[in-house]
């Protein structure tokens, strides 16, 4: 079965549309990996120009990290507080703070909480990392039907690309299958300014 046709494009984007390098990031916020591939893909995000590279940010679920999908819907949820339209740096920012908290969720930290504790977890940290400091509007926003669509968009177009681990990059459409979580910020200029 087809995925159905979404009403924006997926995942979550920065830069000029026009720039010579598309780079897309899946990653998952429980894996380990995908927390220390953002570490070194914000600092490439810090080095060149958002006329040099487009970003596209798509988070995913692997099956094996029972917090990830709400932590997703989270970072969906606060892209959209305070507007109608996704903030592209708010999802960014709010996804490098769920990152520095990974070890407060991941598996084996929750194993003996529940889906509620871990919703109010969500909002504290929301209220921390944000001006916004509506609980209840973050929660009814967390668990919306618009944010479930929209976290499962970027979840299905992984499916479709074949993306089966996190982190997975992808350059120009291509798998960038010579950069992981263990590349430095060298490893990955290498490959970028070829093509700039």
């Amino acid at each position: 079965m087809a995925i159905p046709i979404p009403s924006r494009r997926s995942g979550y984007r920065l830069g000029d549309a026009n720039a010579p390098v598309m780079v897309e990031v899946f990653f998952d916020l429980e894996c380990p990996f995908s927390k220390k591939g953002w570490e070194t893909v914000m600092k490439v995000k810090a080095a060149y120009s958002l006329e040099q590279i487009y970003w596209a940010f798509q988070p995913m679920t692997l099956g094996n990290h029972r917090q990830s999908w709400d932590a997703t819907k989270a970072a969906i949820a606060v892209a959209n507080l305070d507007t109608h339209n996704s903030d592209p740096q708010k999802f960014i920012e709010f996804v490098s703070y769920l990152f520095s908290k990974q070890a407060d969720f991941a598996n084996e930290a929750w194993k003996d909480k529940t889906q509620t504790e871990f919703h109010t977890f969500l909002s504290e940290c929301a209220a921390a990392a944000t001006n916004h400091k509506d609980k209840a509007q973050f929660l009814n926003l967390l668990n919306s039907e618009e944010t479930y669509a929209k976290a499962r968009i970027p979840a299905r177009f992984a499916t479709v690309r074949g993306v089966w681990s996190t982190p997975t990059f992808f350059i120009n459409g291509a798998e960038a299958t010579t950069l992981s979580s263990g590349s430095s910020v060298q490893d990955w200029q290498s490959v970028i300014d070829d093509l700039l």
